[in-house]
């Protein structure tokens, strides 16, 4: 049995500051999901396992004046997948008034996105990380790579307007994943069985790369030591933020939030590396029917 407990002592409430500098609110973002994929790992002795999360008056909604609404103090600001299975917040393990979280399928921006992440920096004070959060088997992404698999597929979404513009900003992801799959499988890389799964989780990635380096462009002049951008997948099955181990590590998946590249340089290294990583490289031998 698990169980996870709310406590709120009004007597001597919990005080819960936010941090101070990117790389504090880093480590927390990183220390919240560390917390959240481990608590529910498989547990055989059968003892009840139980997590006390400590609140503090503004996590609730209580302002320290009654009958007035608390200030919002989010320290972190994120552009995510809409995603049901994507609660960001709990993901990342913090509480209400902690996140400043704007969801869109396939987490892809737009001019309503941008005004909102624009409002976050610009007015709420508190804000010391900017994050994109892709995950793994998104339908977005999914369908995308399907309208460049089979083109005539594309003609149903042609009409719906809504959907053509979502599915028409992952094209470039899908492409940079294509030329990367191919420059490091080689030419034949689509005739391997996992194939159009590998295409999939390799297109969350660059595409959660790429949105977070249009947010450095936009934001450049708010960047330094009060704000950093990052980027990260979360990865449905593990539970865990990060990006597949891109080092020459046995491991399959790093956690952590990371930097995008900001140039075609960089793109084009990221691209390499997340073809020839073993989380990649499994998958396109890995025979998939969904």
């Amino acid at each position: 049995m698990y169980e996870v407990i709310w406590q709120y002592d009004d007597t001597t409430p919990y005080e819960d500051p936010n941090p101070t500098s990117t790389a504090e609110a880093r480590q927390l973002l990183i220390d919240g999901n560390r917390a959240f994929a481990h608590f529910f790992e498989s547990r055989r002795d059968g003892t009840t396992v139980r997590q006390v999360v400590r609140v503090s008056p503004q996590d609730v909604g209580i302002s320290a004046t009654p009958g007035e609404a608390p200030p919002q103090v989010p320290f972190a600001a994120f552009l995510s997948c809409a995603d049901a299975r994507v609660p960001v917040e709990l993901i990342f393990g913090q509480q209400a008034n902690d996140l400043f979280v704007v969801r869109v399928a396939g987490n892809v921006l737009g001019d309503e996105i941008l005004g909102s992440l624009d409002y976050a920096i610009d007015h709420l004070g508190t804000v010391r990380l900017l994050g994109v959060l892709g995950h793994t088997g998104c339908g977005a992404v999914t369908a995308a790579v399907d309208a460049y698999l089979t083109p005539a597929g594309y003609l149903g979404i042609a009409a719906n307007f809504p959907l053509q513009s979502i599915i028409s900003s992952l094209m470039a992801p899908v492409r940079g994943a294509v030329f990367a799959l191919t420059a490091a499988h080689g030419e034949r890389a689509d005739a391997r069985p996992g194939y159009r799964q590998a295409l999939i989780e390799s297109t969350v990635i660059l595409n959660t790369a790429l949105s977070a380096a249009v947010l450095v462009h936009n934001f450049h002049e708010a960047l330094g030591d009060r704000l950093e951008i990052n980027y990260g997948v979360y990865d449905l099955a593990r539970r865990t933020v990060g990006l597949p181990d891109l080092t020459d590590s046995d491991n399959e998946w790093q956690e952590g939030l990371f930097r995008p590249p900001t140039d075609e340089e960089g793109f084009a290294e990221l691209g390499r590396r997340v073809a020839q990583s073993r989380y990649i490289s499994r998958l396109l031998e890995t025979a998939n029917d969904g």
